[in-house]
């Protein structure tokens, strides 16, 4: 098992309540902005409820919030030891899943040479990954624990949520000098902390910018 390691404690108790909070905060927030009209129910930057891993519409899932990419580099160092690899950060993502929810049997993509999940809160709720020997390995994670493995490499997923809920933060590096044709740092944003829409306006202003210079 040299790609799939558990962490235990990789985050502090105190940290893991205040992310668990934090976040159930942004879902509030978001919900009720969509139910009252303030954003378009198509508006990704405060985040979806469900995705095509989780797609029930009580699963609330955040991606590229700057707590959790701010978490993301935090803990860098600690996974370099483990892994010994000098990793680059690519995402930070994040779900809030609910009784009855699952996580369909997925292997994640290309900028997720290395993914980390981390339990922030909730219900005990095991998480399945196939080795290389395509034997199924249970792990159950407390809050503050963390599983590192090949997220592009090893199908992984999650039975139906028997508990109330669960919140759980993936955080994705790629290897340092290491070709990576279809991945890049920061997940192809110009920084981290960006939604993808953030991102595009970002791109096209620093591309107009590049313009106005070379003219």
């Amino acid at each position: 098992m040299k790609d799939i390691k558990v962490i235990r404690k990789l985050v502090s108790k105190e940290m893991c309540g205040f992310l668990y909070n934090y976040f159930r905060l942004k879902r509030k927030t978001a919900k009720l902005m969509f139910e009252y009209g303030v954003i378009s129910s198509l508006e990704k930057d405060f985040g979806v409820f469900g995705d095509g891993q989780a797609p029930s519409k009580d699963t609330f899932c955040l991606y590229g919030d700057s707590a959790f990419e701010t978490l993301l580099t935090k803990i860098k160092p600690r996974l370099e030891k483990h892994l010994q690899q000098k990793l680059i950060e690519t995402y930070a993502y994040a779900r809030i899943y609910t009784k009855g929810d699952d996580l369909k049997t997925h292997k994640d993509r290309k900028n997720c040479d290395h993914s980390i999940t981390l339990n922030v809160g909730g219900a005990r709720w095991p998480f399945y990954i196939e080795d290389e020997n395509h034997d199924t390995i249970e792990v159950v994670l407390k809050p503050g624990d963390a599983i590192i493995y090949r997220g592009d490499k090893y199908r992984h997923w999650r039975d139906k949520l028997e508990g109330e809920e669960c919140a759980q933060v993936f955080l994705h590096y790629i290897t340092e000098g290491e070709d990576h044709p279809n991945s890049s740092p920061f997940d192809f944003r110009p920084s981290l902390g960006l939604s993808l829409t953030q991102a595009k306006y970002m791109k096209d202003a620093m591309q107009r910018i590049k313009e106005n210079e070379n003219n």
